[in-house]
């Protein structure tokens, strides 16, 4: 099982992107975004006329769930509604000691600063000051944009993250994670899950949930929010990674930022033909970071 992939290009994908199906009800349907007298004396007995009701006279109902559901992942907003639980969780984490103005990552090295959200903490910033609330939240981050996570390596998959074998033996302590060490050394309030793409064509898809069930697990243990990715490409061949991490982020009520669907008006789904429809075009590359900015901005701004 953790016999995988470096972060070059898996070694079985497919030559070009299959196209999703239009109408799939366990992993892609069609595209579509919690308030008497003091001195009279009785002189017999009365009795009431009418027996008093012992039922409420207002019927209450529980609030709606109007979630989409993960099976219509493809027709999530890209940028995610914050929930009374995701604030419950960060909040928390916040009173516990963790870091306000430190996000962290879980991923491969498309994940790692280079490529994911490292441009906003470089002289190459491409945020103007028309955008000045995305200004504020680079500088309310600012350190974790350049930062390489503890929990970021090249052909990192969900089962390695949670593997000693992969964490880094100079910072993390023994039996350690790469998830837990990095909880442990950065502290972060928020963190990204971008996991996925080393997942083999023909493995589990339960499998891959299950393992990122465990992630997710220990990153709300620590009173850190995650913020769940779905991924441009389709290595499984049948959009079955995006349509499981839907069902976590549904089931836990947290934060998923629908990368997918921002790649999806890209030629190629924004995808670089040449490796394998695997990595990102470097219009891929800039709707991506642009994309996660706005939803780091659009979570900070709810939960607090």
């Amino acid at each position: 099982m953790l016999s995988l992939a470096a972060c070059a290009a898996p070694a079985a994908q497919p030559t070009a992107v299959v196209e999703p199906p239009t109408a799939a009800p366990t992993s892609l349907p069609p595209t579509a975004t919690l308030e008497p007298s003091a001195t009279a004396q009785p002189t017999a007995t009365l009795q009431p006329t009418t027996a008093p009701s012992l039922e409420p006279t207002v019927e209450l109902s529980p609030t709606p769930d109007e979630r989409l559901k993960p099976r219509d992942w493809s027709g999530w907003a890209v940028i995610p509604t914050v929930s009374a639980t995701a604030r419950e969780i960060y909040q928390r984490g916040i009173a516990n000691g963790n870091d306000a103005h430190a996000f962290s990552v879980v991923g491969d090295c498309q994940s790692a600063p280079n490529v994911f959200l490292g441009i906003y903490e470089t002289s190459r910033n491409p945020i103007s000051s028309d955008a000045a609330d995305l200004l504020e939240t680079i500088e309310y981050y600012r350190g974790s944009f350049s930062r390489t996570s503890l929990a970021v390596r090249d052909g990192l998959s969900a089962p390695s993250a949670l593997t000693a074998m992969w964490a880094d033996p100079e910072s993390c302590e023994p039996n350690e994670n790469p998830v837990q060490c990095e909880l442990r050394v950065r502290k972060p309030s928020i963190m990204f899950v971008n996991l996925g793409t080393n997942w083999k064509p023909g493995a589990s898809a339960e499998a891959y949930e299950g393992y990122l069930r465990q992630i997710i697990d220990l990153i709300i243990a620590n009173g850190t929010l995650p913020i769940l990715s779905t991924k441009a490409d389709n290595v499984e061949l049948d959009h079955s990674i995006n349509a499981a991490t839907a069902r976590v982020a549904y089931d836990y009520d947290i934060p998923l930022w629908n990368f997918w669907s921002a790649a999806n008006h890209l030629p190629n789904h924004g995808l670089d033909a040449d490796r394998e429809n695997v990595y990102l075009t470097p219009d891929g590359w800039d709707v991506r970071n642009y994309t996660g900015l706005k939803t780091l901005d659009a979570v900070r701004r709810a939960v607090q």
